[in-house]
């Protein structure tokens, strides 16, 4: 079932007087259970790609579908609830709050919406980090962790609220080539248990996982 549609996407930016487009027409489906692996050259627009099938930000032209709902003409508030419940984000560089535990920031999507039982979210929330092997580190600063622990934080957030997207952009750009495996093996389990997972990357050994290849091509 394709949860996403991008239908001839592009987007452009002026600089001065210079029209740069940062992303040439490309359509695309993403469909749950695939493991897509976005590719191509420095300046292709893999981010960008990433960014709009995500509603980070808007197609200069074309349109983004999640389940029929064009994502560039519902407002602010509706998009953001999309974002904080079926997607879940991985960046390369882990985004935490320096100032909050472990378990603090896997929490961060609750603290977005109602929330009926806060039992059920720290429950959760445990069960996530144990999942990634953050179970005893729960009360711990993120400066106290390595770079490997902290994307799996990140991943344990990223999954909190059972996305049905997971969106990865370069997730293992700063990570050695075992945690590099261990971000990765956790990406295609996610997709064998039906979430569509959406990879930007241009490492080969990453590409590998993928069940569908896009492959952008620099203008």
């Amino acid at each position: 079932m394709a949860l996403l549609l991008g239908r001839n996407l592009t987007r452009t930016y002026s600089v001065g007087r210079q029209l740069v487009t940062a992303l040439a027409t490309v359509s695309l489906e993403v469909i749950a259970g695939h493991f897509l692996v976005i590719t191509g050259p420095s300046g292709a627009g893999k981010s960008t790609l990433l960014n709009l099938l995500s509603g980070l930000e808007k197609p200069t032209s074309g349109e983004v579908l999640y389940k029929n709902i064009s994502l560039s003409k519902i407002n602010e508030s509706k998009l953001a609830n999309i974002r904080n419940s079926a997607f879940g984000f991985i960046f390369q560089i882990p985004h935490v709050l320096p100032h909050k535990t472990v378990f603090e920031n896997v929490a961060m999507p609750f603290n977005y919406g109602t929330i009926s039982d806060p039992d059920h979210y720290k429950r959760l929330c445990l069960e996530h980090l144990e999942y990634v092997g953050l179970g005893k580190l729960v009360d711990r600063s993120p400066n106290t962790l390595s770079g490997g622990e902290l994307q799996r934080l990140v991943f344990a957030r990223a999954l909190v609220r059972n996305p049905e997207v997971i969106f990865a952009d370069e997730p293992t750009g700063s990570l050695d080539a075992a945690n590099s495996t261990i971000i990765l093996d956790l990406l295609k389990e996610q997709a064998d248990r039906g979430r569509a997972v959406v990879m930007v990357t241009h490492e080969k050994e990453a590409m590998a996982y993928g069940s569908d290849i896009l492959e952008l091509k620099k203008v």
